[in-house]
């Protein structure tokens, strides 16, 4: 069952993790080497139980495609309530049939924003060299237990329908507080709104522009909760950076907000999600992007790697 934009962002909120994907995933078998094969695509339909397996993982990035990738999860314990600490490492396997041969691994750091029940764990980057399915062994260390393992199953594609990594960044014209007569409330359902809509991406992506920081939220409308949150980090890092890049925050749907008409800028750029955060650099190319929860402590190494 495909999950809608509003039911797949309540997973990005991690907080509601437990409701969508419970039962979603099959016990670790005992061998490492052959991830066990389990859907990765929660039904929000599921209910919670008493109790369950001591670790599940659930994939908490629409997409993930050839080449380089912010792999996101959320951990869930037998309690069905969010993991949000201890140390956890990720190997990723490439499977066909029922061989499974390991290619990497690495250790997922924890990122929030807006409260720990709000994060995602999260391996960057990420680097999936093949199409096709590909499987997760994600180990738990908690500090004062006994280490536990998910498994997981995740499919790799061609290429993003969001821009990805490296690709030119489509030059919408997003409304300004310019087109509202500077009745921002008509373009920014934050309260009160915001004050990153002096420019368009169109504009801001013209020869000779500054690197742009790009947010996409409905903090009115954001199921998961992080919109507000995210958008407070796009801030704060306006506050230090204003001078030297560009920052713009669209709306994820039109006025008045109802959550039925999806804005033309979100159509354009093929947003499967929300919250979205892209770094473009100042000759119109994406150089990170950032789905769900990202702090200031993953956006501002990847702007000021634009600046230097």
């Amino acid at each position: 069952m495909p999950l809608s934009r509003r039911q797949f962002t309540l997973l990005l909120g991690g907080g509601s993790l437990a409701s969508l994907a419970v039962a979603c995933q099959a016990a670790a078998p005992q061998q490492p080497q052959a991830p066990a094969v389990a859907a990765t695509a929660p039904n929000p339909l599921v209910k919670p139980r008493a109790a369950g397996a001591p670790l599940t993982a659930v994939q908490a990035s629409t997409e993930l495609a050839l080449g380089r990738n912010r792999f996101a999860i959320g951990l869930i314990d037998d309690k069905n309530k969010p993991v949000v600490d201890g140390s956890v490492n990720v190997e990723f396997f490439k499977l066909q049939g029922s061989d499974a041969q390991k290619r990497s691994e690495s250790p997922a750091i924890f990122r929030s924003v807006g409260g720990a029940s709000k994060g995602i764990w999260v391996v960057a980057p990420a680097q999936f060299p093949e199409v096709g399915t590909w499987g997760a062994q994600v180990t738990l260390n908690p500090g004062d237990a006994n280490s536990r393992v998910a498994r997981m199953n995740f499919q790799v594609r061609e290429q993003f329908s969001a821009p990805g990594y490296d690709v030119a960044a489509p030059k919408s014209t997003s409304p300004t507080d310019k087109d509202v007569d500077g009745d921002t409330s008509r373009i920014c359902s934050n309260s009160p709104p915001c004050d990153l809509h002096s420019i368009s991406i169109a504009d801001a992506l013209q020869p000779a522009q500054k690197p742009l920081v790009l947010l996409f939220a409905t903090p009115a409308l954001c199921t998961s909760a992080t919109c507000a949150p995210e958008l407070q980090a796009v801030q704060q890092l306006h506050t230090s950076y204003a001078e030297q890049a560009n920052f713009i925050h669209v709306e994820i749907y039109q006025y008045p907000f109802d959550g039925l008409h999806t804005a033309k800028t979100v159509d354009e750029w093929h947003l499967p999600s929300d919250p979205w955060t892209f770094i473009v650099d100042k000759t119109g190319i994406v150089r990170d992007r950032f789905e769900g929860a990202a702090p200031i402590e993953e956006l501002e190494p990847s702007l000021k790697s634009l600046l230097s």
